[in-house]
């Protein structure tokens, strides 16, 4: 007898962790409704049913049906002799009929045990129930052949529900005995219950005695999903490079984007400093009267005997350098000025030997809010030429 392992390969660990999450399952319903929208003949030559024919030896007949997915087909029956067998499977040679040989045995052949086990016995499921023979069924290990499988697991409550099904190992050399060459054609055995007609299948039949699965619809929808899976790859693959270069040509206009706010902001800041100093002597501008409405007071102020020889306008400061009669008559004249403020002698006043009149030099300081009373006095063509 061989011996069953009890400790998972890493394999193992990870198809059960697999089997026990939700991805299973929507798989399958996603690819139930992906076939679901391939025309009829497509999904038929695509996506081939998978074909069983069931031998079920009973009374000394042999019945035949035939399953394709969920449609199931009645033969008939034939007599169950030594050359039933030999027939039948040369029969099916000429025919080419492909698919697999099952043999189907009456529920009250077999024993089902249902067992409520911890959720970690999956990785050893086999063990398990190799050691539970003995205490679930009146036979030993050595005097069945036995199938297990997880009916329902419970995450949650840590637990998960097993099936246990043996068949007496004389019941099972019988049946193949009856159906002579053909029990080495078999792929599986299973026992008609609500389980099987339902749909779910137990294979009982010793894996020494299955012949192998050799399906060519198989391999060519294998071959199918394989390009599918590589397309799909390649798509993905496309789409992320597609992805980059697009990032790459945002990231780029927003760098150019980036650089012209940049630009635009140093010259608003230009802008803005020249405004600036535009606004500050503007404001200077405006506090001082202008220099033709001071050149235009001072001449109607003083008489024709001052002579001026020079004016200087520096900011709000004015020095006037001139020839008078006498100078202490200017600073009078001055002080009536409402463009002037302060006005005064600076140095010392000396006698132009030529003229014979005194050299007088006057500072005074530009009076500040003056500068519309000064624009008032102008004539039109005076203002224009200030402005």
């Amino acid at each position: 007898m061989a011996t069953v392992p009890l400790d998972p390969t890493p394999w193992t660990r990870l198809r059960l962790r697999w089997a026990a999450s939700p991805l299973p399952s929507a798989l399958r319903r996603w690819g139930g409704e992906l076939a679901a929208l391939l025309p009829p003949a497509w999904r038929r030559r695509l996506l081939p049913p998978v074909r069983r024919l069931w031998l079920e030896p009973a009374d000394g007949q042999l019945r035949i049906e035939e399953e394709a997915g969920e449609r199931r087909t009645a033969f008939g029956s034939l007599p169950l002799d030594p050359d039933t067998g030999a027939d039948l499977l040369a029969s099916l040679r000429r025919r080419q009929v492909e698919g697999e040989i099952w043999l189907r045995l009456p529920a009250r052949e077999a024993l089902c045990r249902r067992l409520s086990l911890p959720i970690a016995a999956e990785a050893r499921l086999e063990a398990v129930l190799h050691h539970e023979i003995e205490r679930q069924t009146p036979f030993t290990a050595e005097q069945v052949v036995m199938a297990g499988r997880v009916l329902r697991r419970d995450p949650a409550a840590g637990q998960l529900e097993a099936e246990l099904a043996v068949l007496p190992r004389p019941r099972l050399e019988a049946a193949l005995a009856a159906i002579g060459p053909l029990a080495g054609q078999l792929a599986g055995l299973d026992i008609d219950d609500a389980e099987h007609r339902a749909g779910q299948r137990r294979n009982l039949l010793p894996p020494p005695l299955r012949r192998p699965r050799g399906d060519r619809d198989g391999r060519l929808r294998a071959g199918l999903l394989l390009g599918a899976a590589l397309a799909l790859l390649a798509t993905g693959l496309i789409s992320l490079e597609n992805r980059e270069r697009a990032l790459a040509a945002l990231e780029a206009e927003r760098d150019a984007a980036l650089e012209q706010a940049r630009a635009a902001r140093a010259l608003r800041a230009q802008l803005d400093a020249a405004l600036a100093a535009s606004r500050f002597l503007d404001a200077q501008r405006a506090a001082r009267p202008p220099a033709l409405a001071v050149l235009d007071d001072l001449s109607r102020r003083l008489p024709d005997d001052v002579f001026l020889t020079r004016l200087v306008i520096e900011q709000d400061r004015v020095t006037l350098l001139g020839l008078a009669r006498a100078s202490g008559e200017v600073i009078p004249l001055l002080q009536a000025s409402p463009l002037l403020r302060a006005p005064a002698l600076v140095g010392m006043v000396q006698k132009d030997p030529q003229s014979g009149r005194d050299s007088f030099t006057v500072v005074a300081q530009l009076a500040p809010g003056a500068t519309g009373a000064a624009l008032a006095r102008l004539n039109p063509e005076a203002t224009d030429g200030a402005r």
